[in-house]
């Protein structure tokens, strides 16, 4: 550890900009790793969780009078909000309700929910995939001026020797060795969160086609106090 500082604080001045720029990228990313992580569990949990609920064979429009004025709903509550408010709405203004027409409401209203959700969910992995990409370029970028001056420094001595570049050459690749280590994690934790969001999402998805089914196939009895959803 005493040699890592000792070949940081020895280096050139634009090596050590390049190490510290490494070190916040580092920094960040492990925070939006951590943030992201347990934002997503939480997620999947709560969408689990509704789910068992939701098939428990619950009453749906006693369970949206339930939630709908909570103040910090889920995304599935929501999704679930929205396409009962639109058949709700079918209902108060007497139409004819058919398959197409719940298609054509309920469940294209819980789509563009679903699109809205998918990308408050991808917050973030932008800024993961380019610390991931940029990070070994900006690590590379260190190691080749340091190299650089380290065969310069030959150019002013009579005396070739592998212990006047040795040093150089280390706290150069100090700097493709912290791009690595900001990158490597990033990479595996954009790819990990990838695949987490498309289970949530496939879980919406399949939620939203079930519960257009449902509706379809079953009125839902309205008592006169629950047909207005703005209550």
């Amino acid at each position: 550890m005493n040699g890592f500082l000792d070949l940081a604080l020895n280096a050139s001045f634009l090596v050590q900009i390049v190490m510290v720029v490494l070190v916040v990228l580092s920094i960040w990313s492990w925070t939006i790793i951590f943030v992201k992580h347990k934002f997503l569990q939480s997620e999947l949990n709560k969408t689990i969780k509704f789910d068992k609920k939701f098939w428990s064979g619950i009453d749906l429009v006693n369970y949206y009078s339930q939630i709908k004025d909570k103040r910090k709903k889920s995304a599935i509550e929501d999704i679930f909000c929205i396409g009962l408010v639109k058949y709700l709405n079918l209902h108060d203004e007497k139409k004819c309700i058919t398959p197409e027409t719940i298609s054509q409401t309920s469940l294209r209203a819980m789509q563009v929910g679903i699109g809205k959700e998918q990308e408050f969910l991808d917050s973030d992995l932008q800024t993961l995939a380019t610390i991931a990409s940029v990070s070994p370029y900006i690590g590379l970028l260190g190691t080749v001026w340091g190299i650089m001056n380290s065969f310069q420094s030959l150019s002013h001595t009579s005396q070739t020797s592998i212990a006047l570049v040795a040093p150089g050459i280390s706290e150069a690749l100090v700097a493709t060795a912290l791009g690595l280590i900001a990158a490597i994690p990033a990479v595996i934790a954009y790819n990990k969160f990838n695949g987490d969001i498309y289970k949530i999402i496939s879980r919406y998805a399949n939620f939203s086609e079930q519960l257009t089914e449902l509706l379809q196939v079953k009125h839902i009895p309205l008592e006169e106090s629950e047909n207005d959803p703005s209550k």
